[in-house]
């Protein structure tokens, strides 16, 4: 099966009778069959480029709905779809481009002034395909391209079996490429939505950045193969994505922890406006369960924590909501086809309540990192994925992230997980709105934690407060020795704590 067929199949289905995608910003709506249409003409409008299966194209689009056009006609089109965030900076930009040896890419124009450098430097890049008003001499109107043909363009479920390549962040190098297959993210989405008990009565609004696998799979993959209803929004904001969750009777809340945060700092008057919630889910980043509780206390509904990693198409783990009891420290059970065992150092498997890191296999996994071998070997050792994530399981099956393997802080041959000591410490203090750890050198000890905190509004506390509330709540060693106070923390560009900022910073 072929990604674009589930908005075929719709369309037929239910025609111009039901919203399929409906854009926030502009007020625009597409039916299944008007999407479908959008769809078949961007995939005629490239098949007139002369483009032929396998093939790479690049998008780098902000996340309006030009991005779920594109991709889903990539899709048909037997092509390969090539995701670039479109924060990223020149050097970046052109690395993904030869890496992935992109023949057409399709970007804004307020990237306009990248181009001759881009067309100079990637020499496989056939086309460049600009959204926008500014247009560049030899560059394709984006107008123009989605004049193709409306008629409905047959896909060949058999044409390729690689659907995308997603370009991970780059934390430990180079971002590197991510090759999935149609099947493999059929199968996981499938499996994640019905877990978190998506129909065609489902409405979700998505603030989440369409670049990343996290946003495209619960927004577009989870939406569009349940018949679905996706709202989506390019950036994210607590008031209007509340607007929008009441305009349109939305049932499904998504987002990044920092989401729920900002949620529960709205004033209590607000307690109605996830009336038409039937559920929330978070991923992307460790969820403290009192910032959980406390918003699941205020606006009357279940949030319930996912686990993700792009290379597993991404779902690893969902917490299932018609489970009958309740555990805020866990990311849930292993979805249906996934394995996961917890290995030490030398990838022996540990026992049930032991740390370690998580290893995963199953029909989701990528197939390779796109021209990285050696990367992908390492990686893929055993035929486990390593996943660099810390963490354990219980005896019921739940698994528990820890923090990543990098993250890890080693205070004088002693382990600590600076996502333990985040949990604990918002759990205990009510008036911490957001705190990251990190380990900072140490002449003595090697490196110590550091807690990067903000507080809640209207609240204050001292370095030393903090410290001796660690103190008092876990072993003496995993507590901050610094406390560095700030109005608001770095985030990446999919909203999470951007760790590697702090640390390079040192807080300053």
């Amino acid at each position: 099966m072929n990604l674009a067929e589930c908005v075929e199949t719709h369309a037929l289905k239910f025609g111009d009778a039901k919203a399929a995608l409906i854009s926030d910003d502009s007020g625009e709506h597409w039916s299944y069959a008007g999407l479908n249409k959008q769809i078949n003409r961007i995939a005629n409008g490239l098949l007139s480029l002369g483009i032929s299966p396998g093939a790479r194209i690049a998008v780098m689009l902000r996340s309006r709905p030009e991005l779920i056009f594109c991709s889903f006609a990539i899709f048909k089109t037997g092509c390969i779809y090539v995701s670039i965030n479109s924060r990223l900076k020149e050097k970046e930009i052109k690395h993904i481009l030869k890496n992935s040896g992109a023949e057409i890419l399709i970007c804004d124009s307020s990237v306009i002034s990248l181009i001759k450098d881009i067309r100079d430097d990637c020499k496989e890049l056939k086309h460049i395909v600009l959204y926008g008003d500014i247009q560049e001499e030899g560059a394709i109107k984006f107008s123009e391209l989605i004049k193709g043909k409306s008629d409905n363009y047959k896909v060949d479920p058999n044409i390729t079996e690689i659907a995308a390549i997603m370009y991970t962040g780059g934390t430990t190098g180079a971002p590197k490429g991510v090759v999935l297959t149609h099947a493999a993210i059929i199968g996981n989405s499938l499996a994640g939505s019905k877990r978190l008990l998506f129909d065609e009565n489902t409405i979700i609004v998505i603030a989440m950045p369409m670049f990343h696998i996290g946003g495209m799979a619960a927004g577009a993959f989870y939406c569009f193969l349940n018949g679905a209803t996706m709202v989506q929004q390019e950036f994210f904001n607590a008031e209007k994505y509340i607007e929008a969750f009441k305009k349109y009777r939305a049932t499904v809340i998504y987002g990044v922890p920092t989401f729920y945060y900002s949620f529960n700092s709205l004033p209590e008057s607000r307690t109605k406006d996830f009336s038409s919630a039937t559920l929330g889910f978070s991923g992307a980043g460790v969820f403290a369960a009192s910032v959980r509780k406390s918003f699941e206390e205020r606006f009357g509904v279940k949030v319930y924590q996912y686990y993700g990693l792009t290379e597993n198409s991404p779902g690893v783990t969902v917490e299932d909501p018609l489970a009958p009891e309740r555990n805020y420290e866990s990311v849930g059970a292993a979805l249906p086809g996934v394995e996961i065992k917890i290995v030490d150092e030398n990838d022996n498997e540990l026992p049930i309540g032991e740390h370690g890191e998580l290893c995963v296999r199953g029909p989701y996994l990528m197939k390779e990192y796109w021209k990285n071998p050696d990367t992908t070997r390492d990686s893929m050792r055993g035929g486990w994925l390593h996943t660099g994530d810390q963490g354990l399981i219980d005896e019921k099956g739940n698994f528990y992230i820890k923090g990543r393997k990098h993250d890890m802080i080693l205070i004088g041959g002693a382990n600590v997980y600076p996502a333990e000591v985040e949990g604990i410490l918002l759990e205990a203090d009510k008036r911490i709105n957001q705190i990251a750890v990190v380990g900072v050198p140490d002449e003595r000890l090697g490196e110590v934690p550091r807690a990067f905190v903000v507080m809640g509004k209207g609240n204050k506390c001292t370095e030393n407060e903090i410290i001796e509330l660690a103190r008092a709540n876990m072993a003496h060693y995993k507590a901050p020795r610094s406390v560095v106070f700030m109005d608001s923390l770095p985030m990446t560009s999919i909203g999470k704590i951007d760790k590697k900022l702090l640390q390079d910073k040192g807080g300053c």
